[in-house]
């Protein structure tokens, strides 16, 4: 007897075919999928770690190379506030910065504690010497900026100058370390301080998505610290 060989598929065999390349391609597709998504959080994540630590550098060397104020009274208003004329030399061996002048000085109203550093001769966006900054978050209804947000007097002459530098940065903590407790006072408790001799600012993001974990590490800078008599 002769057997003869087929020359195709049965029907039943062809239907079991696409059924299997029909689930390799969902099975593949899912996958495909969830490798992009992981890839979008990894790059989310990164920009964000990024942007987090560029902030906290930028805020360090501001700190290292000015005169941070000590706020004796509460916290401080703006620039405005800061009109006595400071001595001394900051660590980089600039001059500290003198008088603002309060001419269409116009400080946004701040959430919670601020922080303010006079001499800054640190690389800044006025591009000038000895300059004032004050970071705060702005709480402002009158201005654009939202979140960590900077105000600085490039010259005596000129206005100052408002600039955001992070809207997800929603959280600023100042501290002061007090010379005789070695216990950290709140910026709103500084009239009680015995003396600092550091202070510890902390920043952080009310944004889960945008937050990154290196935000909440407090930073801390033990020198440069003046005093200056302020109040609301």
């Amino acid at each position: 007897m002769i057997v003869r060989a087929r020359a195709g598929m049965t029907l039943m065999e062809l239907v079991i075919g696409l059924a299997i390349t029909g689930l390799m391609a969902a099975a593949g597709a899912g996958a495909f999928a969830s490798i992009i998504d992981h890839k979008r959080v990894i790059r989310t994540a990164s920009a964000s770690t990024e942007r987090a630590a560029s902030i906290r550098e930028t805020i360090r060397s501001w700190a290292l190379s000015g005169n941070v104020r000590i706020q004796i009274g509460g916290v401080p208003r703006g620039l405005a506030s800061g009109v006595a004329r400071t001595a001394g030399r900051g660590a980089a061996g600039g001059a500290t910065g003198g008088a603002m002048n309060v001419a269409n000085v116009t400080p946004a109203k701040a959430a919670g504690d601020e922080l303010t550093i006079s001499g800054v001769t640190a690389v800044n966006p006025s591009m000038q010497p000895n300059v004032t900054i004050r970071l705060y978050i702005d709480a402002d209804e009158n201005t654009p900026e939202k979140g960590l947000t900077m105000e600085y007097q490039p010259q005596v002459q000129l206005p100052m100058v408002r600039k955001m530098l992070d809207s997800t940065i929603d959280v600023f903590t100042v501290e002061y370390l007090d010379v005789r407790t070695k216990r950290w006072i709140a910026s709103s408790q500084a009239a009680t301080l015995s003396g600092g001799s550091a202070v510890r600012v902390t920043l952080g993001s009310s944004s889960k998505t945008a937050a990154s974990s290196i935000l909440g590490v407090p930073m801390v800078f033990t020198s440069n610290l003046q005093t200056a008599n302020t109040n609301r």
